[in-house]
């Protein structure tokens, strides 16, 4: 399971110069969902985690936890099927 550091994601995003809305844009996202997902309330599937990573440049570690742990490549590819 993927477990996303919240103040780390809004942190970053912030970073980059995004909003919320700009930044849900950017990967298809709701904005509701990327703020559940800010608050806590909410974890990203390996696709989701995948776009996050991607609209703000950063790594996959930068971003997420692990828990139950599986290689990064699989979660990846698993994003891809």
């Amino acid at each position: 399971m993927i477990r996303t550091d919240t103040a780390r994601l809004q942190e970053l995003r912030i970073k980059a110069g995004l909003s919320q809305r700009a930044l849900a844009r950017d990967c298809g996202l709701s904005n509701g969902f990327l703020s559940q997902l800010e608050r806590g309330e909410r974890e990203p599937g390996p696709a989701v985690a995948k776009r996050l990573c991607e609209a703000l440049h950063v790594e996959f570690d930068e971003l997420f936890r692990i828990v139950n742990p599986q290689p990064v490549k699989e979660v990846f590819q698993d994003a891809s099927r």
